[in-house]
């Protein structure tokens, strides 16, 4: 239960929604599991791009499953998510019903996915010219950095989101090669978050259950 002497009277109700759900949402830490499991996929199918022969079977198979199922997993997160907190989860975290998704945030979505299936064929093809590799490594470093402190708005997001921007610039001027920065980029990343979250869902875990009023 939140304190209301915490909250400002002037403060405006919408934001004040706003952190709670935030709050709620991230408390188990599942979400942060989630996105660094996806980026650790994400970097060992970079890394298999690399290390395979190009036109082999598994070169092949990672070309198709970052462009392809990597994009489905990730529109399937949220669902993922509400099913292991009602399955498991329901007596900690209790039921919530958000409301359906924006149109506005299903477009941006879009345009964030077709981009980085640009950016991906790009990468496949060896077509991106050399100039724009370490761009694409520190903007990209410094954008996902940007969003995800933006998106967390709390202490451990925003140290995550300096980490990946730091390394995005690191290796934008390291001069490493684009697949290679891009699994290091992802793998730290990864690692990072998981490792937050893995902690605080073992601290919620380890909180006792609140009885009902």
């Amino acid at each position: 239960m939140v304190n209301s002497s915490l909250v400002p009277h002037a403060a405006d109700p919408n934001a004040i929604a706003q952190r709670l759900i935030q709050s709620a949402h991230t408390r188990d830490g599942l979400p942060e599991m989630a996105v660094g499991l996806t980026f650790l996929l994400i970097s060992g199918l970079l890394y298999l791009q690399v290390a395979l022969p190009r036109k082999s079977v598994g070169f092949i198979a990672a070309v198709l499953a970052c462009a392809l199922f990597v994009p489905l997993l990730i529109f399937g997160l949220p669902w993922i998510l509400r099913w292991v907190r009602r399955r498991y989860l329901v007596e900690r975290v209790g039921y919530v019903q958000f409301k359906p998704v924006s149109r506005k945030l299903i477009g941006l979505s879009i345009l964030i996915a077709a981009v980085a299936a640009l950016a991906v064929l790009g990468i496949v093809t060896g077509r991106l010219p050399e100039p724009s590799d370490r761009w694409l490594l520190a903007g990209t470093g410094l954008f996902g950095g940007a969003l995800g402190a933006l998106c967390g708005r709390l202490p451990r997001f925003v140290i995550a989101g300096v980490i990946m921007a730091a390394t995005g610039v690191l290796l934008g001027f390291s001069g490493v090669p684009l697949q290679t920065g891009f699994a290091i980029l992802y793998g730290l990343q990864g690692v990072v978050s998981t490792v937050s979250g893995s902690i605080v869902f073992l601290r919620f875990i380890r909180q006792p259950i609140e009885s009902g009023e």
